[in-house]
């Protein structure tokens, strides 16, 4: 989002897990991303949206349309929820156990998550992504944002979208991928 804004930033470093007091003071559910604005603390993504579109309103990343409006809302929760309850996960146990805790994946609950919890999610991601483009509205936003988010999580844990099975899926991530705002931050 502050790619797409053009609103310069700077990455603070991660705070140790797990949850420690100086993270529960900045983010009192105990989860990143927070952001730090002067004398601003704002955490939770969703929450860091919709703050830096009322501060920044151009270029919208939200639709002023009330029926797009709505759905781009859903689709935002969509990869929050069911999307993230699958690759967040994946990212914890591909990453973070082994750059926080020096432990290896937990080969059990990854394969629950790559054939029990991914599918379903990435099912119905298949009913909602465009035949081409990179939005899955009349134009980039939100939903996009947090899509292409939990979609990025995968190629860093070694799993490639099943072109054959998600076709729709494969084409749009491949198209958010060439956009500007997700180069730079897929190289960071």
């Amino acid at each position: 989002a502050l790619e797409e804004k053009g609103i310069p930033y700077a990455d603070e470093p991660l705070v140790p897990f797990p949850k420690t007091p100086e993270l529960l003071a900045l983010s009192p559910i105990g989860k990143i991303p927070f952001l730090r604005d002067g004398d601003v603390v704002v955490p939770d993504s969703s929450v860091i949206c919709a703050y830096l579109e009322k501060k920044h309103p151009r270029p919208a990343l939200y639709p002023s349309e009330p029926a797009d409006y709505a759905k781009a809302l859903f689709l935002e929760e969509y990869a929050d929820t069911p999307l993230g309850q699958a690759t967040l996960p994946l990212l914890f146990e591909g990453v973070v156990k082994k750059l926080l805790q020096g432990e290896g994946p937990d080969e059990a609950r990854v394969k629950v998550l790559l054939e029990q919890e991914l599918p379903p999610a990435m099912d119905y991601l298949e009913s909602q992504a465009p035949e081409s483009g990179d939005s899955v509205l009349a134009r980039f936003g939100i939903a996009d944002i947090a899509i292409g988010t939990q979609l990025a999580i995968l190629p860093g844990v070694g799993v490639e979208i099943d072109a054959r099975r998600w076709p729709r899926v494969a084409r749009y991530f491949h198209a958010l991928l060439a956009r500007p705002s997700f180069k730079t931050v897929m190289r960071e």
